[in-house]
């Protein structure tokens, strides 16, 4: 009996066939890592914008809510008033919103600081002048005047502790009202997203800094940096100003891009000394 026929039916792949099976199984593996990798990075990339639009929120809350705090309080009597009585009500925010507004820059001076176009001046390669930084980073060039943000007296607020006046008239607003012009080391790039980082600032006997607890947690009530995110207070133009804005602004990288990310967002308050 010939075996011929059986032996054909058993016959190996070629070289040929094991390639092309190899190409295309590479080729398969490529693409879903892809997929897997541009999926990663679109979610990662949601959650910073998320993150960081939740910090622009933050700062413009506070800031209404400084603002509506000393409207309320304007019929108060100041804790230097002769006609304050210990024990009744007085202002309390007035010197926070005061200290805010009294370092508001001119349109004339925002509009020459490219703040007021942030993408475009981030994003422009065209460095110039003394700048020679590109992204986000030419927020941050420290220059023979200083940085764009302490020049245009840029800010950040303590969300965490907004500093009012005590029964005493004590009120430590560099707590709350953090400046890029006295504290230029707090505002620094952001080497994740946009971000406040917070601490602690009890010292130990030996200075050295250790945990405060209450109620057995630990309070970070403190600004230790102001990474990518930044405010800036821009008047109406005139001496006595109608109206404040304050662009609350950020700036990073998003996951496996050199492009920088600009996210702001614009809130105008009217001047308080105006309101009848």
């Amino acid at each position: 009996m010939s075996t011929l026929g059986y032996t054909s039916a058993k016959r190996g792949d070629t070289i040929i066939e094991v390639m092309f099976a190899l190409a295309v199984f590479c080729l398969v593996a490529i693409l879903s890592i892809a997929m897997m990798n541009t999926g990663v990075n679109s979610a990662e990339n949601a959650l910073e914008v998320v993150t960081a639009r939740n910090e622009l929120n933050a700062q413009a809350e506070a800031l209404r809510f400084i603002h509506s705090s000393y409207i309320s309080e304007k019929t108060l009597p100041s804790l230097t008033d002769p006609s304050y009585r210990p024990g009744e009500k007085y202002q309390q925010y007035e010197q926070l919103w005061n200290t805010i507004v009294s370092n508001a820059i001119t349109p004339t001076q925002a509009k020459e600081s490219g703040l007021l176009d942030l993408a475009d001046t981030v994003n422009n390669s065209d460095t110039g002048g003394e700048l020679h930084a590109t992204g986000c980073e030419r927020v941050y060039e420290t220059t023979t005047s200083g940085t764009i943000l302490s020049r245009n007296n840029a800010f950040i607020l303590n969300t965490r502790n907004l500093s009012s006046l005590d029964a005493l008239g004590s009120a430590d607003v560099g707590i709350s009202y953090v400046s890029a012009r006295t504290n230029p080391e707090v505002f620094v790039a952001a080497p994740l997203n946009a971000r406040i980082i917070y601490t602690t600032n009890r010292l130990g006997e030996t200075g050295d800094s250790v945990s405060q607890f209450t109620d057995g947690g630990i309070i970070y009530d403190r600004i230790q940096a102001a990474e990518g995110i930044w405010v800036v207070a821009v008047t109406d133009g005139n001496t006595d100003p109608q109206y404040y804005d304050f662009y609350i602004e950020s700036c990073w990288y998003g996951p496996s891009t050199t492009s920088p990310t600009a996210l702001d967002t614009v809130i105008r308050l009217y001047n308080p000394e105006n309101v009848r």
